[in-house]
């Protein structure tokens, strides 16, 4: 993705640059709004970030040009702001419904915020973006002195941009059925809401199962055990995101009862 970046400091546009080439982005930084135009009009930008530090005139100018020179790009414009300071930057955000990010949570929210612009732009090719997998409690290390866990519970969470989704795949002993309990986050907008939004298990022979997500984005689904299942998860029309599940265990299956308790104790471990 191509990225320009706009601001006076030389230091805050390297440290951008810096930022968001380690996530593959291939970034121009100009210090002023005539390079800003000039460069615009020589070369095409999947997103512009806009760091108004001293004039916010100057900011105000290269917006209103952007809106009328390069439309397709408005819908892509990064502000970065700072709280408590200069009100036209908040109210140019509110008019052209650009995304801002405080400048104290630059390194936390700036490529979530690039990254999701670009799936609503169509900038990714692919219509549904595959989510990475950030934490798995299988792959835990184990407390000291301890060679195995008998909680067949599993978590895992999944990232894509700002949005995470926490996962808790639980076997259901003494059956062939696993429940999958899900909650959509959105770290960038603690409050945002994901209700109503639609989510499909998927599994060896195609779509198996849909829920809808609730009022904290919270989902469920329980399903015959598959060893390898998926999740797509339709945020918008335009932003599909695609999880999928490692390897799944059968659950224990509950067996005759011919050792007695120490057959009851060793099944109620799992519980």
């Amino acid at each position: 993705m191509k990225i320009l970046i706009v601001g006076e400091e030389p230091a805050a546009r390297q440290k951008m640059r810096i930022l968001l080439g380690s996530s593959g982005c291939e970034c121009t930084v100009v210090s002023n709004l005539q390079q800003a135009l000039g460069t615009m009009d020589q070369r095409k930008f999947d997103a512009v970030v806009l760091d108004p530090q001293s004039s916010s005139s100057q900011v105000t100018e290269l917006i209103s040009r952007i809106n009328e020179s390069h439309p397709d790009l408005i819908g892509r414009v990064v502000l970065i702001t700072e709280e408590g300071k200069d009100s036209v930057i908040g109210d140019l955000a509110e008019r052209y419904s650009l995304t801002a990010v405080q400048r104290k949570f630059l390194l936390q929210q700036l490529w979530g915020s690039l990254e999701s612009l670009f799936c609503r732009q169509d900038v990714f090719q692919n219509v549904a973006q595959m989510a990475r997998l950030i934490s798995d409690s299988f792959r835990d290390a184990l407390p000291a002195g301890v060679r195995a866990l008998q909680n067949r519970n599993r978590r895992l969470l999944y990232a894509s941009g700002s949005l995470r989704v926490d996962l808790l795949v639980e076997p259901e002993d003494g059956s062939n059925r696993l429940a999958l309990t899900g909650q959509i986050l959105d770290s960038a907008k603690p409050d945002r809401s994901f209700a109503g939004v639609p989510v499909k298990l998927n599994g060896w022979k195609g779509p198996s199962a849909q829920a809808t997500a609730g009022e904290f984005g919270e989902f469920h689904f329980d399903f015959n055990f598959e060893p390898i299942v998926s999740l797509e998860i339709r945020i918008a029309e335009d932003h599909c995101i695609a999880i999928p599940l490692p390897a799944l265990e059968r659950p224990v299956e509950e067996r005759p009862d011919i050792r007695g308790s120490s057959s009851r104790q060793r099944t109620s471990t799992f519980r």
